[in-house]
């Protein structure tokens, strides 16, 4: 008999959403390996990724909702072929949680399984968490760092400096995100929301990096930049 290892195994669970049927989850699985944790979530996107954990104390990348700590926290990386992408997972009393990816977005655990020797957590990397109440402030605070067009830089790099007097969309959504929650993550909820009304907004035009791209459009008007965060604050109330 063949015995796979724990951290290779991959399970695919029908689990049922609050608001919509089941959906296929990976089950991500880790033993510890010395300091740290490794496991696998088995396949995805034509790979087998290696994922490195190792307990954390606090979340780095901003707090996810106000009424909410986590009760566990852990950061690390994905391995994938072309480079490793940072990660932070966060559980909370009721076994439920999110993994934060630098590159893919924040994502729901539904379920973990944590001890001394083994985590598991139930990972849905086919939808995107909602965003929060925190995430609505955000966009309110983001529309008013950027209230007027003399404030507004048309020649955005994304990177932005605290001592700036001008600021893009995303150095805004920036600047917001750290005074409400305390870090700054590019795939947070809030931005991922004024993502896709981008996306709707220029669907023939190929942009690279859709908030930079955009605010930098000589076709986009101040005016636009007012309705996106107008838009984005419609949906997530």
């Amino acid at each position: 008999m063949v015995i796979i290892p724990l951290v290779l195994m991959l399970l695919q669970t029908a689990v049922a959403t609050p608001n919509g049927p089941a959906t296929k989850v990976h089950v991500c699985k880790f033993e510890p390996n010395g300091a740290a944790w490794k496991g696998s979530c088995g396949r995805m996107d034509e790979e087998n990724p290696a994922l490195t954990i190792h307990s954390s104390k606090a979340i780095t990348t901003g707090r996810w909702r106000k009424d909410y700590e986590p009760s566990s926290v852990w950061a690390g990386e994905i391995a994938w072929s072309d480079g490793a992408v940072p990660i932070e997972i966060e559980v909370y009393s009721d076994g439920k949680g999110i993994l934060r990816s630098q590159d893919d977005g924040w994502f729901p655990i539904y379920r973990s399984t944590i001890s001394t020797r083994a985590l598991q957590f139930e990972v849905d990397f086919g939808n995107e968490v909602p965003p929060s109440d925190l995430d609505h402030e955000i966009l309110k605070r983001a529309a008013a760092i950027l209230s007027s067009e003399a404030v507004w830089n048309r020649s955005d790099s994304r990177e932005c400096s605290p001592t700036e007097t001008k600021w893009s969309i995303y150095c805004a959504m920036e600047k917001a995100t750290i005074e409400v929650t305390g870090g700054f993550h590019h795939r947070r909820p809030a931005l991922q929301v004024v993502r896709k009304i981008v996306d709707e907004r220029a669907a023939n035009k190929p942009y690279k990096h859709r908030l930079m791209d955009y605010n930098n459009d000589p076709a986009t008007r101040f005016a636009d930049v007012q309705t996106l965060f107008a838009e984005a604050l419609q949906r997530t109330e």
